[in-house]
């Protein structure tokens, strides 16, 4: 299960076995096409899932899913339970920054709330949560957004609220975007390395703006690496031990 950058890196290291790649969006999906066997590029519930995995006899399931793809997980989990299928979580290290601008809150409700008190907001968190920040704020939000995600975000801005740009993004970029849009606060999540986490609150706190952090989920995985090679010798290691064949 993939669609993030870490499901990329995952799958090439991997790709000597038999990889049915998962993805929620078109773009997701195209990471998976230089290593998997097949692609599947829709959302998946539950009995989604179950028939996945049945009809391509999977025996083992990574999830490298979003850190905020809370309902992927948590079926993730069941499913391969229910099945008795080997179950291991990639998750992204995300070290907590302690500073002054620094605002860290445990929902985006609580995000929006303390953002009104702010004159204008550079949004860094995704098309998904998009709509009630602008239900909530207005035109106060500037949305930094993925090209393909344009024509969903001027349903809900204009043209001169949005910033169509591919990442991720340097410290000083985003620091000048900030500057440029006169933006006194960023909303981001805590996405992690390969979200350029880092790279937008340090650029927010040179830009002297106030960094709204949401929290990333906490959900107890049966098996969770923090490291990739660490993730790929385990899946060697299950494979040696107890199959021929993937």
């Amino acid at each position: 299960m993939g669609g993030t950058r870490d499901s990329k890196i995952i799958g090439e290291k991997l790709k000597k076995y038999k990889i049915i790649y998962t993805a929620t969006t078109e773009y997701g999906a195209m990471l998976g096409k230089d290593f998997a066997y097949k692609i599947i590029s829709k959302p998946l519930d539950k009995e989604d899932l179950k028939k996945v995995i049945e009809d391509y006899k999977v025996k083992l399931l990574i999830d490298a899913t979003h850190p905020f793809a809370v309902n992927a997980s948590r079926n993730a989990i069941d499913v391969c339970k229910e099945l008795g299928i080997e179950y291991i979580r990639f998750e992204r290290e995300c070290e907590k920054i302690n500073h002054e601008n620094v605002i860290y809150v445990k929902n985006f409700e609580e995000a929006f709330n303390i953002a009104k008190n702010f004159n204008r907001i550079f949004f860094m968190a995704g098309i998904k949560n998009l709509k009630r920040a602008v239900e909530v704020l207005g035109d106060k939000i500037i949305a930094r957004v993925l090209p393909i995600s344009v024509m969903e975000a001027l349903k809900l801005l204009p043209q001169q609220n949005i910033v169509a740009m591919y990442g991720t993004f340097s410290k000083g970029l985003n620091r000048e975007l900030i500057l440029n849009y006169k933006c006194d606060a960023i909303i981001t999540k805590e996405s992690g390395e390969f979200g350029g986490f880092k790279e937008k609150v340090y650029g927010a706190i040179e830009a002297n703006a106030k960094v709204i952090i949401v929290e990333k989920p906490k959900l107890d995985y049966p098996k969770v690496f923090y490291d990739i090679d660490e993730l790929v010798k385990e899946v060697n290691k299950i494979y040696i031990n107890s199959y021929q064949s993937f």
